[in-house]
């Protein structure tokens, strides 16, 4: 998440908070370096994926640069990996105030289209 954007915070277990402008580069190598270890400390029941479209760069509220293809890795590569490891999955679409809401629901159908196409089942 962005650090600055909402700073009063709950305590959590792990918190990353990204520096404003943050972009595709940096936000996915976090990304994976995170949950790759999160994977190796512990094997979860289920996993509740929350597909936020905030970080998008034209997002009106948020502070992170990540273009429609870096969201697009991110959906790819956290779908992928709770598909290797044989984890239930809940995709829930979340956020997003793009200046043109069309970008929002490009983001989230593109989640949806990644999803279905990972479980083999295409849209119609």
């Amino acid at each position: 998440h962005q650090e600055n954007l909402y700073p009063v915070k709950e305590k959590s277990d792990l918190d990353i908070g990204l520096p404003d402008f943050t972009g595709d580069e940096e936000y996915l190598a976090k990304l994976s370096s995170t949950l790759l270890q999160i994977w190796r400390s512990f094997k979860p029941d289920i996993v509740y994926y929350l597909a936020g479209a905030d970080p998008y760069e034209d997002d009106q509220l948020g502070q992170l640069k990540l273009t429609k293809a870096g969201l697009k890795k991110r959906d790819n590569w956290v779908i992928s990996k709770c598909l290797e490891k044989k984890v239930p999955l809940v995709i829930l679409l979340a956020g997003g105030y793009a200046f043109r809401v069309e970008d929002t629901v490009d983001i989230h159908c593109h989640t949806c289209r990644i999803a279905t196409m990972l479980f083999g089942r295409p849209l119609p």
